[in-house]
Formats: structure tokens, sequence, C-alpha cells
């Protein structure tokens, strides 16, 4: 924000600063242009939801890769957000783990809101370090934000491509998530608490700033 990245359009996709320069953002749940150009996250502002060691909320797909592409310029190193593959397996490591921390529920380990029964609100980032740690030791891939994924929403992992849908895809479940049953993605009905399994695909709409939406950022080597 300082860098002036919310007025520098060479670090936005073409619909990112379209959406960006109307101040497209989502208020009661729904799409709205704002007539404002975006100047920073939705809740920047708002002391509920920006806590030094939180995770940023209220930021849309579009402004989370503008920022990765920002700091690669900055820092000289390859940064971007995680395509599906690379969230995965930093999420379920190499035994296949049905949850971060292994294969078994358990409320503690994460922010969710299984049984109306969550804080109601984001966390620190080391609130469940030492509990919902993955094989890698990777905090929070499960609860507290879902994380934007560089993927289009498809069937195919793999489509890397950061313009033409504005649907992609989102990964981990959320602080707000847990209080009904999920579909897999196929054909089977999941316990509410599905959304957290490191294998749960979700498909979110790109202009989404929502105070459950976050990311997290992937150094290529």
């Amino acid at each position: 924000i300082e860098a002036g990245g919310y007025q520098n359009r060479r670090w936005w996709t073409n619909a990112g600063w379209e959406l960006h320069q109307i101040g497209l953002r989502w208020l009661n749940h729904r799409p709205e242009p704002t007539g404002k150009a975006w100047t920073e996250p939705l809740f920047w502002q708002d002391s509920r939801w920006n806590g030094v060691d939180y995770p940023v909320v209220g930021v849309s797909w579009y402004e989370a890769l503008a920022f990765c592409r920002w700091l690669s310029e900055i820092s000289g190193e390859k940064i971007t957000l995680p395509t599906e593959h690379q969230w995965q397996w930093a999420a379920q490591g190499p035994d296949g783990r049905v949850f971060p921390w292994g294969n078994e529920w358990d409320t503690s380990h994460c922010n969710n809101n299984v049984d109306n029964q969550g804080m109601g609100r984001t966390s620190s980032v080391h609130q469940y370090e030492g509990k919902g740690d993955s094989y890698f030791g990777v905090v929070d891939m499960a609860g507290n934000v879902s994380e934007w994924i560089l993927n289009k929403a498809s069937g195919r992992r793999g489509s890397k491509a950061v313009e033409g849908a504005d649907d992609r895809m989102a990964r981990g479940g959320s602080w707000l998530d847990g209080t009904q049953k999920v579909w897999d993605g196929q054909d089977t009905l999941l316990p509410a608490y599905g959304v957290f399994r490191t294998d749960y695909r979700e498909v979110a709409v790109a202009s989404a700033s929502v105070n459950w939406f976050g990311f997290r950022i992937v150094r290529k080597p």
C-alpha cells in the first residue's frame, strides 16, 4: 500500500485493474461497484480484522496476485499464489493425511465454526502452532481463512492462467466454516468439518473481498 501498489497498473491483471477502478466490493455478500477505486483491503481500517499477526482479509484474488507480483519485483525472487498441487502438498504431505495434522478431525487444532462453536473471527497465525501443523510444519493450512489459489476453477488442477475466468479455487476452510455438510465435488456428502480436509476444493468468485478469505504465498526456487 505504502509503495503505491494500488496505483500502479503493471502489477495487476487486466480484469483486476478494471474492477479496481470501479471499486467493486462484496458488500452484503454480493458484488457492488462503489465508484471509488481500491486503495487498500476492504477491512484494513477495521481493528477487529487487522491484528499485526493476523491474516489480512477483505482481499480479492486480484489484489492477492498483484501483491505477489509487486513483492517479486522488489525482492528479485519468484513469488506467487500457490497452485492447487503446491497447496495440497504443503497441507497433506507425502503420507496422504486427511487433515494437515493427521487423519482424525480435532476441533481444537484449527480456527473453525463446527457446530456453531467458533470464535467468530480470525485468529493469530501462531495460535494453533504446534497443534494443527502440517507434515512440513506449516500452520493454518486448515481454518482461519480460506486461501486463494492461483488456478482457475476447473477440473484441471494444472490450469494456471491468470486471465480469463472469474472463478478461482480456494483451499483450507475458514473461521466461518463448519456449520453444514459439504459435497466432496463428486457424489459424497461430507460432515460439516469436511471443508477442512486437505483435499477439499472450493470454488470462489475472484472478486470476492470478504472477511473469511485471505492468502499465503509461494517462493519458487
